[in-house]
Order: structure tokens, then C-alpha cells, then sequence
């Protein structure tokens, strides 16, 4: 299993639930339901799924919803639902209780051949044929899991620490404590250790190196040295005018080598490695920022 399955089911599932609200324990505010699955043919699904929970997960008393991001039926989640948050209850819709949940049905859905081999395309096919007995679903998935597996092979997983000597060799550190965090929720006013928001991360992260910078974006951007996108060391601090009040700049992330960036966007998403030169935060680039 690797995380880019789970991604790709996730993303076709629910979008990853990037219209709602994620908190630091990994609640979805509001909770993600699927259609009605009364057997009328919404959303593609023609079987008609009476109610087996007394509308717990999904509101509904007659006939059942897919609930939260990996879309669990209720019925499948009362035996299949697992506590990855450690609250004592197996929630469908928490981002951890359902990733670890989707991640062990998989792993436990060929019993007879003692699992399942993920590295095998013939295997993943039929596991997420087991997930979702639609072709075209598991075309879109597979398509969703190469792109993910091409990002994971794109983004380094370590930072060469004192290649640069100096001020680079700090930069490393930042920059290989910020990619840890990925995945992480974003939340507004977030420091941390669960959350983030866009300064509050790449603060952190400096400080992790050992090196003391300001708190919010305006102050940040003028503790340091003014440095090219040519000259971008691991640990560099890219910044934005993204329109957001209270200044410009309103957008802050790390540069981690590779030409990729670790940026924590804004409420409803996660901590995420991409391109330096996307083409929405090349639009709105405002300096780069190299701290110590």
C-alpha cells in the first residue's frame, strides 16, 4: 500500500472534501454525503441501500448516503470502521479514521490469496473493483494514482543538510521539517503541532533550524535577505500578494528544492509539495526571502 492509492481514491471519491472545513483532530465540517441511493439512478447507482444506521452517518432513515471523504456506505462502515484518531470512536467522517479504514478494507479484501499485492496491476485493479464495482471508476482512479505516484517521485523525501554550508545548511533543516508536515490540515492562525497556516508553518519550520523569524507575513518578508528564483536554496521563503487582507504580502511557503515548494493554502485544505512555477502563484509572486 502507498499513500498515492489511497489519494486517488480520495480524490474521486470526495475531492479530498476541499469545499469543507478540516480541523487539527480531523473533523469534515459539514459532513460529506453522497447521493441518495434510493435506486433511481443518481449519481450512476441504480441498487436501491435501505437504511442500516438510523440516518447516524448520513441523515437519512429510509434509504442510505456514502458518507465522508473516502465514501463508506453505513452498512460497510459498521463492520469495517476503525479509530486511526485515538477519540474512542470510528467516525466516517474523520479524514484519519477513514484513510486508515479505506487503507485496511482494501489490504483485507482478498482474504482467499492472503492479500493483496498493490504493486501488481492486475491486484490494484481488482482491489479497487472490490472499493467500487464500476470500470470507469477504477479508470479514474488509476489515472488519479499515477499522477500522485509521478508527484511523490518528483518530491524530494530528503534534504542534503550542510551541502550549502552557513545559512544553507539551516535552510536544509527548515526545509526538511516543513516537508513533514504534509498532509497536515491548514487552519487560520495555526502554529501548530496539528495545523498550520501559511506563516505559522514556514515560522515553525525556521525555528526548527534554530533560527527565530516574525510571526506573520508583512514582518516576515523583510527578516532576510532578497534572493532571485535562480538563487533559491532549500529553506527560502517565496511570498505572494494573493488579495487576502491585511497586506501584501498575504501569502507565504518554502522553497524545498527540485523547483517544488511546501505551501499550506488556506481553510479547507491540506499542507502540500508543488511546483515553484504553477501558474497561479507565478501570477501573484512578490519576493523571495532568504532568512538568517
Amino acid at each position: 500500500m502507498s499513500w498515492p492509492v489511497l489519494a486517488g481514491i480520495g480524490e474521486v471519491e470526495s475531492g479530498h472534501v476541499a469545499d469543507r472545513q478540516i480541523s487539527p483532530d480531523g473533523e469534515v465540517s459539514p459532513p460529506f454525503t453522497g447521493p441518495l441511493l434510493d435506486g433511481s439512478g443518481v449519481g450512476g447507482n441504480t441498487t436501491r441501500h435501505a437504511d442500516s444506521d438510523g440516518g447516524r452517518w448520513d441523515g437519512e432513515t429510509e434509504f442510505e448516503r456514502a458518507v465522508g471523504p473516502m465514501q463508506f456506505l453505513p452498512a460497510t462502515w459498521a463492520s469495517h470502521g476503525l479509530d486511526a484518531s485515538g477519540d474512542g470512536i470510528a467516525d466516517p467522517h474523520n479524514v484519519f479514521d477513514a484513510a486508515w479504514s479505506a487503507a485496511v478494507y482494501l489490504c483485507v479484501s482478498n482474504p482467499e490469496a492472503g492479500g493483496v499485492d498493490f504493486t501488481d496491476a492486475d491486484d490494484l485493479e481488482a482491489a479497487l473493483l472490490r472499493y467500487n464495482r464500476s470500470g470507469s471508476y477504477v479508470s479514474d482512479v488509476r489515472e488519479h494514482i499515477e499522477r500522485f505516484t509521478a508527484l511523490a517521485a518528483s518530491v524530494p523525501t530528503e534534504v542534503p543538510v550542510g551541502a550549502a554550508g552557513g545559512s544553507g545548511e539551516s535552510g536544509a533543516v527548515a526545509a526538511a521539517w516543513a516537508l513533514q508536515q504534509v498532509g497536515k490540515p491548514y487552519l487560520w492562525g495555526g502554529t501548530g503541532p496539528g495545523a498550520f497556516d501559511c506563516s505559522g508553518l514556514v515560522m515553525r519550520a525556521w525555528e526548527a533550524a534554530g533560527v527565530a523569524i516574525p510571526r506573520v507575513t508583512t514582518d516576515q518578508v523583510n527578516a532576510g535577505t532578497r534572493v532571485g528564483l535562480g538563487e533559491l536554496r532549500p529553506g527560502d521563503l517565496l511570498f505572494y500578494d494573493t488579495g487576502a487582507p491585511g497586506g501584501s504580502p498575504s501569502h507565504v511557503t518554502m522553497y524545498v528544492g527540485g523547483g517544488q515548494m511546501v505551501n499550506s493554502p488556506r481553510s479547507g485544505q491540506v499542507i502540500r509539495v508543488e511546483p515553484v512555477d504553477g501558474p497561479y502563484y507565478s501570477s501573484v509572486f512578490v519576493a523571495a526571502v532568504r532568512p538568517g
